[in-house]
């Protein structure tokens, strides 16, 4: 054959991609598609690094979608109800992504959750959790071994065995470390998925985005980063398995929605179907532990809690921002309140604790003669607490007294 016979480069990358478009409407598995694409590049003599070939397979995906023509009318559709291990925050068999600033605690809010499945435990932090014990696998090739170990001995995940040596405890079945990483490039995912394939039903915690996809030579900031995380979710998907991907929130975003606080693009909130979100919830007080979670998701209802990591690896819940945000506002307006309103706040929480009922004002003038001498001071000031929010009162008809008002701690 002549030269002038020859393929150009450009039409052997043509054919490359009419070739990768057949195989994505044939929906061949990932790991069967990729070798058939590595042979089919060795057959038309061209050398695809893996990045490229990530690369060259979104750009086809992307063209391929076409144009939705939408939903009919009066067509019933099915719609599949979201499946939850971790009530609210964590999604079954979906790709979870886990957003936070470096320190803030999402390696060991999200083993903190591991190990309590793993414990056979029924609800971790107020919410409910579902399907029990399973295998665990660890890429986590972000942290040193070292860090694992800190993380995971105060879950029951990892025990001391001697002064130099841990051992990681069942359930987990594999765990990588940054001293013995594992990448996602083709070899990295064939591994996850082999092991995942051996262990159905597993999840597959991933830390973090930036070091796994590193050597593949995909810079996290394009769109065609987020290929090997679709790549592994495809592959994931027969075996069952629920992957969790730890992601660094951008500084310059990081007050912004979950959907909006990764670093990088915007392709890999796009890929997830729940986000969750951590924050400071008061970042100037380098003091506060206390850590604000919010979530996004596809189908679920965005939630906001308030988790606090007393201990290493031990969190406990303080409900939501809301109520957080509520509680010093009422301790500010407390810290001003005189001596007549403390006493008269202190006595209505007391008699509630004691016998779950209010006070009246003739109750705190007969308790506390010397400072309300009149009946009328007394409503006065337990008005006053009321208009502060710190108390709220009923209309009742006593026999002994009539209609009088009684006075109790908020609902």
């Amino acid at each position: 054959m002549s030269e002038q016979n020859e393929p150009s480069i450009e039409d052997l990358y043509q054919e490359l991609e009419e070739f990768i478009k057949e195989l994505i409407e044939s929906e061949k598995p990932f790991l069967e598609r990729r070798t058939i694409l590595r042979n089919q590049c060795k057959d038309l003599g061209l050398y695809v690094p893996d990045g490229d070939l990530f690369r060259i397979e979104r750009k086809v995906r992307q063209a391929t979608k076409g144009r939705s023509v939408g939903d009919l009318p009066n067509v019933p559709i099915e719609i599949e109800e979201e499946k939850w291990i971790w009530e609210t925050l964590i999604s079954q068999e979906q790709l979870n992504l886990v957003i936070a600033l470096q320190k803030v605690g999402k390696s060991s809010l999200i083993s903190a959750f591991l190990a309590a499945l793993a414990h056979g435990l029924t609800d971790y932090l107020g919410q409910e959790l579902k399907g029990g014990k399973r295998p665990l696998i660890i890429v986590g090739t972000d942290q040193p071994q070292s860090d694992w170990a800190n993380i995971l001995i105060p879950c029951g995940l990892a025990k001391r065995v001697n002064e130099k040596e841990v051992i990681w405890l069942p359930p987990i079945v594999r765990l990588w470390h940054k001293g013995n990483p594992l990448h996602l490039d083709e070899e990295g995912i064939e591994t996850v998925y082999e092991l995942a394939k051996d262990n159905p039903n597993s999840i597959v915690l991933l830390d973090a985005f930036s070091s796994l996809i590193r050597p593949t030579g995909l810079d996290e900031y394009k769109p065609e980063a987020v290929e090997p995380i679709s790549a592994l979710s495809e592959a994931l998907a027969e075996t069952r398995a629920t992957p969790i991907l730890l992601h660094h929130a951008s500084k310059s975003r990081d007050g912004e929605r979950a959907s909006n606080a990764s670093r990088g693009n915007n392709a890999l909130p796009a890929e997830a179907s729940q986000i969750i979100q951590l924050n400071w919830l008061d970042p100037k007080n380098k003091r506060d532990q206390r850590i604000m979670v919010s979530t996004e998701g596809r189908n679920s209802r965005p939630v906001d809690y308030v988790f606090r990591q007393y201990e290493r690896g031990l969190w406990e819940s303080l409900g939501s921002t809301d109520s957080i945000r509520e509680q010093e506002e009422m301790k500010k307006i407390e810290a001003k309140l005189n001596d007549r309103q403390s006493l008269a706040l202190t006595e209505i929480r007391e008699q509630h604790i004691k016998t779950f009922k209010g006070i009246t004002a003739k109750d705190l003038m007969e308790t506390y003669p010397e400072e309300w001498n009149h009946q009328n001071k007394a409503l006065n000031t337990l008005i006053q607490l009321e208009n502060k929010g710190l108390c709220h009162s009923t209309k009742d008809n006593l026999p002994e007294l009539g209609d009088v008002r009684i006075f109790k701690p908020p609902v």
